[in-house]
């Protein structure tokens, strides 16, 4: 390979004069993650809704179905399965929803399993506006099966 004597070896790594300096990128992405901030829904998943969602094995719901799968994920996790029922318009790309408490302490704590629309995939999610209405009921259930 023939060399160029009269140029020099560049040093270091190739920037174009067009590039940002670091300054420049650094406020970019700072500016990019702000404007991302308002956008995100939740905080990040509670620690008993993971334990949930691992729980859970698709090739359960696909063998035993959705109600079933959901119960034994729930006990696998010291919870327990309360109903599900069709998703009905309450969330968008769910065709079933199983309530599951997961503690009953303070009043109890529940988290919700999603049947994607198509059943091939699940998630857990805490009630928001429009499944609000569901946890009520399940802390009506709950209390009601605390009596007997």
């Amino acid at each position: 390979m023939a060399t160029d004597t009269h140029s020099a070896p560049l040093q270091g790594p190739f920037k174009p004069a067009s590039a940002p300096t670091t300054a420049q990128a650094l406020t970019a992405a700072r500016a990019s993650q702000e404007a991302i901030r308002p956008q995100q829904k939740s905080a990040p998943m509670a620690l008993d809704l993971v334990e949930l969602e691992l729980a859970l094995d698709i090739s359960d719901i696909s063998e035993r179905g959705f109600c079933d799968a959901v119960r034994d994920a729930a006990l696998k996790i010291d919870g327990e399965f309360l109903f599900d029922l069709p998703a009905s318009g309450l969330v968008d790309d769910a065709q079933r929803i199983a309530v599951v408490c997961l503690s009953r302490d303070n009043g109890g704590r529940f988290g919700l399993v999603l049947l994607s629309a198509h059943g091939d995939r699940v998630r857990t999610v805490e009630a928001d506006e429009a499944t609000q209405g569901l946890v009520r009921f399940a802390k009506a259930f709950v209390a009601v099966l605390e009596k007997f």
